[in-house]
């Protein structure tokens, strides 16, 4: 391959996994700036900040991880580093190359890398709307390193999973799970879960972090439920290792817990009678006992008692907010305003209960512990802001693929929608957006008063929805739509000019480094429509492709050069009869 300016773009915008991701910005922003800065300025984007990822180290990789939603299944735990940890320092006797490995709750994926790559085959699972994030960070951290290249499925832990998940076809030499017990309703359904993937001759790995009451009383069942034994055990850190045990052996541990039980009652009764006495002239004493436990130990002051509550409740209402849709920008700004005045509270003896984190790198990254139970790792996805009509826009770029980074096109071209709107008056228009990719032009055409429906590859919808719904809800006179659109010479069939008709049709950097040139323009050719239809193009021109692609363009369409400068053009063009 041939080492040219257009060839360092590209491994810039597209491998950031194997450079730092500020740097690669920089030398953007150089390369581009020039071209764009010299007619108009305001195609620069509007750049606050960008946070750090996570970086983790394991079987000799850098494991970057991003954790790109606002749930429990966005962030990295702590028992997910413990296992791979422990995946990695065992990896003789566990011996993973060729086993089939499943994951539940994959949440970021560490884990499920981690095990790929020891070799495994891997599938990791979790709830359909973390699978986005989680077949990223699998793909990005994978893809060249793993022996064989790891699976992502959806799975709702259930009762009835033999539907779904027949034992007949899906057994696994290992399934693992970490941090999965926690805060939530589903804890009898993930024990089914367990019971209906550890099969005879599989080994389940459940690595978690005690925090609450129910963390206890889940261990009980699961020891009932399997051959259980404890490997690895550090404070509240504890990773189990259970094995398929017959329902028979089950229904007879339990008549012997019930009988052992039964004569430790009446040992007690007995023992009561006799220490009652010695009992009561400690009453004072143990009026607090039991009542509240910390990581060292009982509470001596009722004021620790009353800060503790006070920490639960008001992490209990962060949970309740990371949990419910933000309605406005209003509210996501007061929850950044919260959290930075979180992090700037307490006093130095807090500051020495802080875990550190996984990364060399994390910046400002909260990492915050106020009580035994909280996550150690507290980060979100750097996002960043552009401003366009008059509103701050933030952009997640979550995607390991061209669809998932900002592209210069799409930057300029939204600097001209919004400084021309006399030119093009995008009120009340249908608009159609072809690559929408992180979705930054038709958030700004929604903005601008137009029906926007914005198409991309079906893997790019998660993020490209997200990103749309995000920073127009409640701000636009219309909510716009999202659907996948792959280019071909049939987009008749699925898209049919009757039903479907735009008065604009979008595209910005989508004729780069790709073999669909001739399906990209049938697909333009279907929705340019006679005397209703106008398609304004954005593109950086950086190979040889893009510029017979413009030549080809140019006899499609009657076009018109509306702005360039440099190597950035933006046409209009129309149909041609």
């Amino acid at each position: 391959m041939e080492t040219t300016s257009s060839n360092v773009e590209e491994d810039d915008y597209c491998n950031s996994e194997d450079e730092e991701e500020n740097t690669s910005k920089t030398q953007e922003d150089e390369n581009d700036a020039p071209c764009v800065q010299k007619q108009q300025s305001s195609w620069t984007p509007s750049f606050f900040y960008r946070m750090d990822r996570e970086m983790h180290h394991f079987v000799g990789q850098d494991i970057l991880i991003r954790e790109a939603q606002d749930s429990f299944a966005a962030t990295t735990w702590p028992a997910a580093s413990a296992l791979c940890r422990y995946l990695e320092r065992h990896h003789t006797e566990l011996n993973l190359v060729d086993k089939a490995v499943l994951e539940i709750g994959s949440g970021t994926g560490l884990v499920s890398i981690v095990a790929a790559l020891l070799g495994a085959w891997v599938t990791a699972t979790d709830l359909p709307d973390a699978l986005g994030n989680l077949r990223v960070n699998l793909s990005k951290n994978t893809r060249g390193k793993s022996r064989h290249t790891p699976q992502v499925a959806a799975l709702s832990w259930s009762f009835n999973l033999e539907s779904t998940y027949p034992t007949s076809v899906y057994h696994y030499d290992y399934v693992l799970g970490a941090d999965i017990v926690y805060h939530h309703d589903f804890l009898k359904e993930l024990l089914a879960t367990m019971k209906h993937f550890c099969q005879p001759g599989t080994k389940l790995l459940w690595a978690n972090k005690m925090r609450m009451e129910t963390d206890l009383e889940f261990v009980q069942k699961f020891k009932k439920t399997f051959d259980t034994k404890v490997v690895f055990e550090e404070g509240d850190m504890k990773i189990f290792m259970a094995t398929h045990r017959e329902d028979g052996e089950e229904e007879a541990e339990d008549l012997n817990a019930k009988s052992t039980c039964e004569r430790e009652m009446q040992v007690q009764s007995e023992e009561e009678t006799e220490d009652e006495e010695e009992v009561e002239g400690n009453d004072d004493e143990d009026v607090n006992a039991g009542v509240l436990t910390g990581p060292d130990g009982e509470f001596e002051k009722e004021d620790d008692v009353e800060k503790v509550d006070a920490a639960v409740e008001r992490s209990e209402e962060e949970v309740t907010l990371s949990d419910t849709d933000k309605d406005s920008e209003e509210t996501e700004d007061e929850e950044e305003d919260e959290e930075e005045e979180e992090e700037g509270e307490g006093n130095d003896e807090e500051d020495k209960n802080k875990e550190p984190t996984n990364s060399p790198d994390q910046g400002e990254q909260k990492n915050v512990k106020p009580f035994n139970w909280a996550p150690s790792v507290i980060s979100c996805l750097g996002k960043e802001v552009y401003h366009y009509v008059g509103t701050d826009i933030k952009i997640f770029e979550a995607f390991d693929t061209y669809g998932g980074v900002m592209w210069p096109g799409a930057v300029a071209l939204c600097s001209f929608l919004e400084h021309n709107r006399d030119m093009v008056n995008l009120e009340d228009k249908t608009v159609m957006e072809l690559g929408a990719g992180t979705g930054l032009v038709a958030i700004v055409a929604s903005l601008l008063g137009a029906k926007v429906t914005a198409t991309d590859l079906p893997e790019i919808l998660g993020n490209l929805r997200s990103n749309v719904m995000r920073n127009t809800r409640g701000r636009c006179k219309y909510l716009p739509q999202i659907c996948a659109l792959p280019w071909s010479f049939d987009v008749e069939r699925t898209f049919p000019s009757a039903l479907y008709r735009f008065d604009y049709v979008l595209a910005a950097d989508v004729v780069y480094h790709h073999d669909f040139l001739d399906e990209l323009l049938a697909t333009m050719a279907h929705f340019c429509r006679p005397r209703t239809t106008t398609i304004i193009w954005a593109n950086k021109v950086r190979l040889e492709s893009d510029l017979k692609f413009t030549e080809k363009f140019k006899e499609e369409f009657n076009t018109k050069l509306l702005a360039e400068d440099g190597d950035m053009k933006i046409f209009m063009a129309k149909f041609k009869m």
